[in-house]
C-alpha cells in the first residue's frame, strides 16, 4: 500500500490544479494594496481630498448683498432741514382803564419764513359780549395813547384794505363770546413789513369799528390799553389765522 501513496497523491494534486485554472472567464485578481492605499488616498468617491462627509448637492450661487460690505446699502439721505420757527416779536399786556374790566395779552408772532404777515393772538377777558374796534396808537403810554398809528397819513379803513386805504394801526375788530372772552388769531400783513408799532400801545375800545367813519371808525371810548414791549423768543405753533391786511 505504500508503494501506492506517491501515485495518489499526485493525482491529487493535478485535480487541485485543474481546478483552479478552470476558474469564471474574465476574472480579474484583486486589487492590489499597499499600506496607506484606501479609497479616500485614491479618490474613488469624485470628491476633493478632504470633501469626505459634506454634501455633494449643488447649490445656486447667493445673490444677496453682503449687509456689512462697502456700498451694499443706499447712503443715507441728506438730513432735511428742521422747520422754521416762529418768533415771538411783541407783546402788550392789556389793563382796564377807568372803570373798566377787560384785561389779558395780545402777542405779535414774526412770521416762521422770515418775512410775510404778522401773526397777532388776542387773549381777552372782562369785555361786554359782541364787537370791539382794537387799534394801535401812537402813543408809549397809556395814559395818552394819541391817535391811531398812521405813518402813510392814509384813512381810516378796515384790516384787510391796501396799504394806502387804512392806518397801519387799524387792527378792526375782535368779538367777545357771551362769557365776556375773546380768544382770537389774527394775521396782519402791513404789520409784518412795518415793525414801528413795537413801543407803541393797543387799544381795546368799548364799542365796534364800523371800519369807515373818518378818523377812528366810531369805535367809542378806550376801555382797555398795553405798552407793546419787544420779546424774542419762540413759540409753538397755532392753529392758521385768518389774514387781516394785504
Amino acid at each position: 500500500m505504500d508503494s501506492k501513496m506517491p501515485w495518489l497523491r499526485a493525482g491529487l494534486i493535478g485535480v487541485a490544479a485543474l481546478v483552479v485554472g478552470c476558474g469564471p472567464d474574465g476574472a480579474e485578481p484583486a486589487a492590489q494594496t499597499s499600506p496607506g492605499d484606501s479609497a479616500l488616498s485614491r479618490n474613488e468617491s469624485g470628491r476633493p481630498p478632504g470633501d469626505a462627509g459634506r454634501d455633494a448637492t449643488v447649490r445656486p450661487p447667493t445673490t444677496a448683498a453682503n449687509p456689512a460690505a462697502p456700498g451694499s446699502a443706499a447712503a443715507p439721505g441728506a438730513a432735511a432741514p428742521p422747520p422754521a420757527t416762529p418768533r415771538l416779536m411783541a407783546r402788550a399786556e392789556v389793563r382796564p382803564l377807568a372803570d373798566n374790566t377787560v384785561r389779558g395779552i395780545v402777542e405779535f408772532q414774526s412770521p416762521a419764513a422770515g418775512t410775510g404777515p404778522v401773526t397777532i393772538h388776542v387773549l381777552l377777558m372782562g369785555l361786554a359780549a359782541g364787537p370791539h374796534g382794537m387799534h394801535v396808537h401812537v402813543g408809549t403810554d397809556c395814559t395818552a395813547p394819541g391817535t391811531h398809528l398812521n405813518p402813510q397819513d392814509a384813512p381810516h379803513g378796515p384790516a384787510n384794505a391796501a396799504s394806502a386805504m387804512r392806518h397801519l394801526g387799524d387792527l378792526g375788530n375782535i368779538t367777545a363770546d357771551a362769557s365776556g372772552m375773546v380768544d382770537e388769531m389774527l394775521r396782519d400783513s402791513l404789520l409784518g413789513g412795518d415793525a414801528t408799532f413795537v413801543d407803541k400801545v393797543i387799544v381795546v375800545h368799548e364799542g365796534q369799528d364800523d371800519l369807515s367813519t373818518q378818523p377812528d371808525g366810531s369805535a367809542g371810548q378806550p376801555i382797555g390799553c398795553g405798552i407793546i414791549e419787544p420779546v424774542r423768543e419762540d413759540v409753538l405753533s397755532r392753529s392758521e389765522a385768518p389774514d387781516r391786511g394785504v
